[in-house]
């Protein structure tokens, strides 16, 4: 897609992105406040690649090149470049080592990247540079649950709430981690504080129904889950979880509607076929029950050994 920039008269349509000419008298900060400008816009409609060339020409302009060099990490982030990212937010840190967004995305790429350690690291000296930096507790708490570390991910979950008390997936997450602590109580508090916040917030749907589903408290469960398809229609955990429930309340036929949704769209899911094959023989078709399974073991040839 191209799009019309502010060009002096005298300036071909397209030159832009090949250097050939720039704001007629303009300085260099001008001439690069187009560029980040349009290459801004181009981000926001999906041009990703162009605006990266654009942050670019940016860079090369010489002026604030801890901005331009920020935005084209974003960028690179949203393509999935994140060593490029990573270069980028690593070169605005040295220019400007005040720059808390720089350490925030460059947490965000090495979380990306697998390097926990790196992004628990970006988000601290986030969190130093700005101390009140909700996003960067947010997310450090993210990898602190993932490492098991969950006392310390509701201490940073709680920092981002008192930071932030509106922010409903806060308290979805806060409560997931209370959750993986076995504070069962804390955790159904949090969803519903979430719930009262915001009663779309399928997040918080899912979590609780859950929670219900593996204590066996499937009306529960079915209720929660029927509101997330209802707000994500199509979620394929949730289909997959709400075919369990069906089941445990002895809705076969309603359970072999949503695993065959899952599998229409899932195909390679061995455990699905296994479980729809289970619901068949509940419902009598044991010939659709024995095509299940033995879909199911060719997928997966463990799920044919004996027990």
């Amino acid at each position: 897609m191209t799009r019309g920039l502010l060009l002096p008269a005298g300036c071909l349509l397209g030159v832009i992105f090949l250097g050939a000419c720039s704001p007629q008298g303009g300085s260099p900060a001008v001439e690069q406040r187009v560029f980040l400008d349009e290459a801004r816009a181009l981000l926001t409609e999906g041009e990703t690649a162009l605006a990266i060339d654009l942050f670019t020409r940016a860079i090369a302009s010489g002026e604030s090149p801890v901005e331009a060099r920020l935005e084209r990490a974003k960028a690179h982030l949203a393509m999935g470049q994140l060593p490029q990212a990573i270069e980028d937010l690593g070169r605005a840190i040295k220019l400007d080592p005040k720059k808390a967004d720089a350490y925030y995305y460059l947490g965000v790429a090495k979380a990306r990247s697998n390097d926990l350690a790196g992004a628990i690291e970006a988000y601290g000296d986030a969190i130093g540079v700005q101390p009140d930096y909700v996003k960067a507790y947010a997310n450090r708490a993210g990898i602190l649950g993932r490492q098991g570390k969950v006392k310390e991910a509701i201490a940073n979950c709680d920092t981002a709430i008192r930071l932030d008390p509106y922010n409903a997936p806060f308290l979805v997450n806060r409560g997931i981690f209370y959750k993986q602590s076995g504070n069962i109580a804390r955790a159904l508090k949090d969803w519903e504080a979430a719930l009262k916040l915001d009663p779309k917030l399928a997040g918080a749907y899912f979590n609780r129904g859950m929670h219900y589903g593996a204590k066996g408290d499937y009306a529960e469960a079915l209720g929660d889950l029927d509101k997330v398809l209802e707000l994500q229609p199509g979620d394929l955990r949730a289909l997959r979880f709400r075919a369990m429930a069906r089941h445990g309340l002895e809705d076969y036929e309603g359970a072999v509607e949503d695993f065959s949704a899952v599998l229409k769209r899932a195909p390679r899911q061995a455990g699905v076929w296994l479980a729809r094959s289970k619901a068949w023989e509940e419902i009598g078709d044991q010939e659709k029950a024995a095509a299940d399974r033995l879909k199911a073991v060719s997928l997966n040839p463990a799920l044919g050994e004996e027990p």
